[in-house]
């Protein structure tokens, strides 16, 4: 198995993620909002290395969200261990993202892809925007971003739920 520069711009947003845990929890705010636009930039960016080496491949295909799941997940942790934001948010963020990857692997096994929505892209690009603004330790505003994030992403989830059903995926 080749790697591809996609794929190690993929993975240095796995090893970014502690720093920008670490940097968080010791107060270090501007470091951890430039971690946070390193971390959106490089994601940005595999997509395009990927495209233009034409080196898209299965295994960076299921990479990629992990490994931004693995980041959302791991820093809205580390916010809420500093009391930044509340762990019922990380609780509906998770399980929306966990019922989401689940309808979607269900239908996959039936034959039905189902690319990323764009209120899935907008849900993502609030949480990345609320990350960020929390990062900078704007607490308030991050929370409304949040929140709003959230509400999104649920309408995006009622989106793929309705396409569950409209297939009858779960026969």
């Amino acid at each position: 198995m080749k790697i591809s520069y996609a794929d190690i711009l993929t993975l240095s947003r796995l090893f970014i993620t502690p720093v920008l845990i670490f940097t968080i929890l010791k107060e270090y705010y501007y470091i951890s909002a430039f971690l946070v636009v390193v971390t959106v930039f490089t994601d940005w960016l595999d997509g395009i290395a990927a495209r233009k080496f034409e080196n898209v491949t299965s295994y960076g295909k299921l990479l990629d969200p992990a490994v931004d799941k693995i980041f959302t997940i791991s820093v809205l942790t580390a916010f809420v261990e500093k009391h930044m934001i509340s762990s019922f948010a990380v609780f509906f963020i998770v399980a929306r993202e966990f019922l989401v990857t689940w309808f979607r692997s269900v239908m996959v096994n039936k034959g039905i892809v189902i690319p990323a929505s764009y209120l899935g892209k907008v849900k993502t690009t609030l949480q990345l925007a609320a990350i960020f603004i929390l990062s900078l330790n704007y607490i308030f505003i991050g929370n409304i971003v949040l929140w709003f994030s959230i509400l999104v992403a649920y309408i995006s989830a009622a989106d793929y739920l309705k396409l569950f059903f409209k297939e009858k995926a779960w026969t």
